[in-house]
């Protein structure tokens, strides 16, 4: 609870960096340095202890422990009792004769052993607590997050150390060093017989282990030698961004807006670290600014807030430098690929103009980048054509944007695969040996500026899916065999949970390769812009479910506020609100509300929740038009492209006269006929009376109750389906 309290959480206004719930334990480090950081400046006037012994005449651990009068140490209760029968005396006991009814627990030391593990021997008790003035417990932290990532940088001890750094370390110096991607362990000393031998304690297993250095670097992907970049994490991805500050950036960026570019700069720069830092990618990022001069503002690092600080004193002047600063780009992402041989490399170019003055060629200095397989993408800001840089862009496997508005421009940095590369398509390179400053401009005419990044999806998109039937018997098969891990039992009963009592607007489709990977298709809620379309989503189950939310993303495209282009989806469920015991029902009615009820007020594309909240009518008609042009086939034509109809026998008094279909749903009429509850009420739309009695038989939504009886038959029948 204290951690919680200390690190930033929605609603403390203590900077934009955010730690979800579920996140706390892995920034404690940052919470032990804050702590650490205020026992400095506290006095040890009263810091006085005295060291009790929590073991008993046998040196085994207190069970009961008790005083007798006149002794000032404490017995165990078994020990006294035995002292009282055989007549003994206690040395230094005041009564002449001891009685049972003069032993007393002890209960200061009861609460000590209580609070204490039982390998602890003795305890360290401050008696001096009576002297200091006591304070109702208040945390009240004004500190950004950033702040408190820069204080952990204080205190060695505290950090993660590369491996390889190791070997330098002294033979006792006991550090953090991360053991595999999600395993943090402790270094304990140096191996006496080889320099790159060390023992480490791993803290999931509790064992003392002999790892090699080398081994350790190779596995975990850090190979760095020295500790001039700190982070808490092998970073996945290590961005330079390179900011023109030449004085043609002074000048209005869009027409008539009068925002000078270097002022846009600043702002698109801001929304870019604001998303980075909201969506937590293990990324690196450093800053270098062009002009007269190639000038480095800051190494990599984690902590973004001290980016915004840089950002915002830049000012304006000299020439354009462009291709030294993709030279220098190269050069800094070198290093990085060397302490990190698996990170991936890109460099952001903010621009208004076109190179003059650089001592490298945009040929030479291309093939620089593609020998380093660094991906290049340029931001041209204003009235510029730059198809050199364009090209280059290309050339790389990256992306050339030329946002017209500064809405447009804020809303490319809100889309994830501008902001990481790892949800982006790869595009196709340029062979090295083809280029020429031909080949680099005249790509523009085949391929013009990017409005934004294709999404890759998940490779169990392109496998072969199945029924919840069919699923549910191979897996319960399967079960037989061998025994399951509790992530597999859970998701197991989460899709028989599914089959035997379905959503009504959702089906769901299992990978028939991989239990983990759900596809599903969703009805869109009626009386909605969505209400005509069906949309595709998919569900993967990581290795860490049930404690983290499963990831679940829209294929289909969404105009929604809440969710953004590559189908990522902002609900609570998934983040604060979500704890182990959430069932996927739940998740999916909190995707299927947040289409009824939008939330602007927490949105991914910040444009669009603008627009609903100003001109919600036009937000209403777009999500529409966007609906009939992505959405618009039909939730069983949308069936049959993922799996094929098998036919099987279903009794007829368990099918809705309607949709043909077994019930889901069913509501009774008050002419006791049953129909599946969203077909009737969509007939009902058009006429008002009931189908199957026929005109004359009047019906309106008031006479529809739900039908439990069939309710109970149906999910009995398909209970019986997977016996």
């Amino acid at each position: 609870m204290l951690f919680r309290e200390l690190l930033p959480q929605h609603g403390s206004e203590r900077g934009e960096k955010v730690i979800k719930d579920l996140d706390v334990f892995e920034n404690s480090l940052y919470c032990w340095a804050y702590l650490l950081s205020k026992a400095k400046k506290q006095a040890s006037a009263h810091e006085n202890y005295a060291l009790i012994t929590l073991t008993s005449e046998d040196n085994s651990r207190f069970c009961e422990p008790v005083r007798v009068p006149g002794v000032p140490g404490t017995f165990e209760r078994a020990y006294v009792l035995q002292k009282i029968k055989d007549g003994d005396k206690i040395p230094n006991c005041t009564e002449e004769i001891l009685r049972e009814t003069s032993v007393q627990r002890a209960t200061d030391i009861e609460k000590i052993l209580l609070s204490l593990p039982p390998s602890f021997r003795s305890y360290a008790l401050w008696i001096h607590h009576d002297k200091t003035t006591g304070q109702n417990f208040q945390v009240n932290i004004q500190s950004t997050f950033g702040s408190m990532v820069e204080r952990l940088k204080t205190f060695p001890h505290l950090n993660v150390t590369p491996p390889l750094h190791l070997k330098d370390l002294g033979q006792r110096e006991v550090r953090l060093v991360l053991l595999s991607e999600d395993n943090l362990g402790v270094y304990l000393y140096k191996d006496k017989g080889s320099a790159d031998m060390i023992r480490v304690h791993d803290c999931l297993d509790g064992k003392e282990k002999t790892l090699d250095v080398n081994v350790l670097a190779a596995m975990t992907g850090d190979h760095r030698e020295d500790q001039l970049l700190v982070t808490t994490r092998t970073p996945k991805e290590a961005i330079l961004v390179l900011i023109d500050t030449s004085s043609s950036m002074d000048e209005e960026c869009y027409r008539n807006t009068g925002i000078k570019k270097i002022n846009a700069v600043k702002e698109l720069f801001d929304n870019f670290a604001s998303r980075s830092m909201a969506y937590d990618f293990h990324h690196v990022i450093g800053l270098v600014k062009f002009d007269s001069m190639v000038k480095t503002l800051h190494t990599f690092t984690e902590n973004l807030e001290k980016f915004k600080e840089h950002i915002r004193n830049l000012e304006p002047n000299g020439c354009t430098l462009l291709y030294d600063a993709l030279r220098r780009a190269v050069s800094e992402l070198e290093k990085v690929k060397t302490k990190f041989p698996d990170c991936r490399l890109r460099a952001m170019c903010l621009t208004d103009g076109n190179d003059s003055g650089s001592s490298i060629e945009p040929v030479a200095v291309t093939a620089k980048l593609l020998k380093c397989d660094i991906i290049v993408d340029s931001i041209l800001l204003g009235d510029v054509e730059n198809n050199m840089l364009h090209g280059i862009s290309n050339a790389t496997g990256g992306c050339c944007f030329k946002p017209q508005t500064t809405k447009e421009g804020l809303k490319l940095f809100e889309i994830e695969t501008v902001l990481s590369l790892e949800q982006r398509k790869p595009k196709k390179k340029l062979d090295p040996s083809s280029i020429s400053e031909h080949a680099l401009t005249g790509i523009f005419a085949a391929h013009g500026y990017d409005e934004y990044p294709e999404t890759s999806l998940p490779s169990q998109m392109n496998n072969k899916v199945t029924g919840t039937e069919s699923a549910l018997k191979k897996r319960l098969l399967e079960s037989k065999d061998r025994r399951l891990m509790e992530k597999d039992k859970r998701v197991l009963e989460e899709l028989k949970s599914l089959h035997c009592d379905p959503h009504p607007f959702f089906r769901v489709f299992p990978s028939e390769s991989d239990f983990m990977f759900w596809r599903i298709l969703m009805q869109g809620p009626p009386d909605t812009p969505y209400g005509k379309g069906v949309f595709e989503l998919y569900c993967q189950f990581g290795p860490d479910y049930p404690v983290k939310p499963p990831l679940v993303r829209f294929v289909t495209g969404v105009y929604h506020c809440n969710v953004n282009s590559v189908g990522r989806i902002c609900h609570s469920i998934f983040d604060r609100s979500y704890n182990a015991h959430i069932t996927m029902r739940e998740i999916f009615d909190a995707v299927y509300g947040l289409l009824i009820i939008p939330e602007p007020d927490d949105p991914l594309d910040s444009i669009l929740a603008e627009e609903f909240l100003t001109n919600r009518e036009t937000y209403e008609q777009e999500a529409k038009k966007h609906t009939e042009q992505t959405a618009g086939q039909s939730l069983d034509d949308m069936e049959k492209k993922l799996v094929d109809s098998v036919p099987q026998f279903i009794p007829r008094h368990l099918i809705c006269p309607l949709t043909k279909k077994m019930f889901v749903d069913p509501v009774k009429t008050v002419y006791g006929t049953v129909y599946e509850r969203k077909a009737i009420e969509e007939h009902l739309k058009q006429h008002k009376h009931d189908p199957m009695a026929g005109p004359g038989h009047d019906l309106e939504l008031s006479d529809l109750t739900a039908d439990w009886d069939m309710k109970k038959m149906v999910m009995d029948y398909r209970s019986h389906q997977i016996q």
